[in-house]
């Protein structure tokens, strides 16, 4: 990627969303809240594994040029005048194979005490009390609850 891209991640509730806002002031960054970027690039790992019964006709070299090619794809007209900082809290979980794709890219990780991050989330949920968020509890049961049932679960 011309400019280059990096990566924020990290516990959710934890600031990835006002760092991006902050880097987005800079006129020469693209940051966004949260981009589909990583589910895509899940996905095509998936279907390129053992899983797929067609993964042994792909070669290690394909696979990388494939998932180098999603980047390029998705930011090709953002990439060539920016630098690119794409958000996703699942980046963390793909280390290894973005160090192999881009070795100059950073991953900022946002962290918060595990105390606010359930705090913020149980405000969330209360504040939203006839929209019950799917970022704290994962199954349909438990959305009509708290956010600790959920963590807890």
């Amino acid at each position: 990627m011309q400019h280059g891209i990096h990566f924020i991640s990290g516990l959710p509730r934890a600031g990835s969303t006002l760092l991006a806002g902050i880097l987005r002031q800079n006129p020469n960054v693209h940051a966004t809240m949260s981009s589909p970027v990583a589910a895509l690039f899940t996905a095509l790992l998936r279907q390129m594994s053992q899983e797929n019964e067609f993964a042994l006709f792909i070669t290690e070299a394909q696979r990388e040029a494939i998932l180098a090619g999603l980047f390029e794809n998705y930011y090709r007209d953002i990439q060539a005048s920016k630098l690119v900082f794409d958000t996703n809290r699942l980046w963390c979980s793909k280390l290894p194979a973005l160090a192999a794709l881009f070795p100059d890219a950073k991953v900022i990780a946002c962290v918060r005490d595990i105390h606010w991050v359930l705090d913020s989330l149980e405000r969330l949920v209360r504040r939203n009390k006839f929209e019950p968020s799917k970022i704290s509890v994962s199954s349909p049961a438990a959305r009509s609850t708290t956010g600790w049932t959920g963590c807890s679960a």
